[in-house]
């Protein structure tokens, strides 16, 4: 079939297949689909390019419309319904690889409600009534930041159902200053792969009277181009305790001090899993004694603190 039409029909079948909309070298290719009388969407089938083939639905015309959602990847999206006259489903492919597409089921409703806000990807919802005036919150899992408002509210305008503000998604930042006892680092959009040309810093700062230990619970980039460098310190002009690449997860590192630093470099080309660290301030588990890299300790308020250079 051909790649964008208006539709109006009580029911029936979108064949969105990537058959009928080819990638296209030079740029994305965009194909509005406006399903005319207010109306309900069933998945049946849904596989394309995660991250850069995406569709995307309108509640109404797309130059005036609310935002509902959009998807790529694999997974199979949920029921979607109106809450306008019109849905307008805009597809966009980039010029690289291309899936099986998408099949939708479509069929007409009168929204009572709000949609359902699904729950984002890495977090959790609370709260599950959407009349007008309910509202809903939202978490992210340790080591992922919350990307919009943490509480949204089902409003009511005229015959139209939505959340204010749009629900929130959970991204696996790029760098930031992380200060409590303990925590999680991840990677850019970990576990999926790290984008290109990333320079992300992380700073870790804990209490005066601890050290900070790294656990490596994943590990996997690219072998001599991409690299994690960690410090010594609250910048790159600390000393360098290692830098880490391939797909070898580190030992548990420990600093001497109360603060660390992490720079993550990639290079413009392959991307991987990347990683997971925990971090967490700790006494520190070497004595003078047992320990052969640092010298002249000494006891500060019955801790064991490493104070000195690595020789």
């Amino acid at each position: 079939m051909g790649c964008g039409l208006v539709w109006v029909k009580r029911a029936g079948v979108y064949p969105g297949l990537v058959l009928g909309c080819p990638h296209r070298a030079g740029g994305s290719f965009q194909s509005p689909y406006r399903l005319c009388s207010p109306c309900s969407l069933h998945f049946i089938v849904f596989d394309t390019e995660l991250a850069h083939d995406i569709l995307k639905v309108w509640d109404g015309p797309v130059d005036s419309a609310i935002l509902l959602k959009e998807w790529s990847g694999s997974a199979l999206p949920e029921d979607i319904h109106s809450t306008f006259h019109s849905l307008t489903l805009q597809f966009d492919s980039d010029f690289f690889i291309s899936k099986s597409g998408f099949s939708i089921q479509f069929s007409t409703s009168i929204a009572s409600t709000c949609n359902d806000p699904g729950i984002p990807q890495n977090g959790t919802r609370y709260g599950d009534s959407r009349e007008p005036g309910d509202t809903i919150t939202f978490q992210c899992d340790p080591g992922y930041q919350l990307q919009g408002q943490a509480k949204i509210t089902c409003v009511q305008l005229n015959n139209r159902f939505f959340w204010q503000p749009d629900p929130p998604t959970c991204i696996a930042a790029c760098g930031g200053n992380l200060t409590g006892p303990a925590g999680v680092i991840l990677s850019p959009n970990y576990p999926q792969p790290y984008p290109p040309g990333k320079e992300c810093d992380w700073r870790i700062k804990v209490n005066p009277d601890f050290v900070i230990a790294l656990i490596f619970k994943s590990f996997n980039m690219e072998p001599s181009y991409d690299f994690l460098h960690i410090y010594e310190g609250g910048d790159s002009n600390s000393p360098l305790i290692g830098s880490f690449q391939g797909s070898q997860a580190p030992e548990r590192i420990e600093s001497s001090g109360n603060s660390l630093f992490l720079a993550f470099r990639s290079d413009a080309s392959v991307g991987l899993s990347g990683f997971a660290i925990e971090f967490k301030g700790t006494v520190t588990s070497l004595t003078c004694e047992e320990s052969n890299l640092y010298r002249d300790c000494f006891n500060h308020k019955h801790l064991f603190i490493k104070s000195c250079l690595s020789v």
